[in-house]
């Protein structure tokens, strides 16, 4: 048991290092609002967002902040408690540390730069895809996760 907790907590750990590591690296070597195009569908972008995923609700001020900042760590402690407490299986543990950990990646910006650093810009042609980080991609591929083992676990128990 002592191996499996172990085994989480450094995962835990690699997904906000990563993270994190990323956006410092980032915010050092562009300036806000610089691109650096990688591929005819990819660039990097420096942006900050003071919204919620999507830059939604970005003009909230400062209490706008502080309140997300107390919003989001509440849903990070609830899913800290089902972590520990609840007998997940191995596709709800792995999306669940996914989830927590870009929260908690993206909680850290919040808290100490009063803005997330987004950077991945994905886009076609005339079509531009909303700008984002590592964290929002560990968010969004643990749901994908969650969700795929929500299937698989509703096939098995048909049978």
């Amino acid at each position: 048991m002592s191996l499996l907790i172990n085994n989480k907590l450094t995962f835990l750990i690699f997904l906000i290092f990563t993270d994190q590591l990323s956006k410092l690296f980032i915010a050092k070597n562009l300036n806000l609002g610089q691109s650096l195009s990688l591929f005819p569908f990819f660039d990097i972008t420096l942006v900050f967002n003071t919204g919620v995923a999507f830059s939604l609700f970005s003009d909230g001020g400062n209490q706008g902040r502080w309140l997300l900042v107390i919003l989001v760590l509440l849903v990070l402690v609830y899913l800290t408690y089902v972590l520990i407490k609840e007998n997940l299986n191995e596709f709800e543990s792995i999306s669940l540390l996914m989830v927590l950990g870009g929260g908690i990646g993206n909680l850290l910006d919040r808290t100490f730069r009063g803005h997330v650093v987004d950077f991945i810009h994905l886009y076609y042609e005339n079509y531009s895809f909303y700008i984002f980080n590592l964290a929002d991609t560990y968010i969004s591929i643990g749901v994908i996760i969650y969700l795929i083992g929500m299937i698989y676990q509703f096939k098995k128990n048909k049978k």
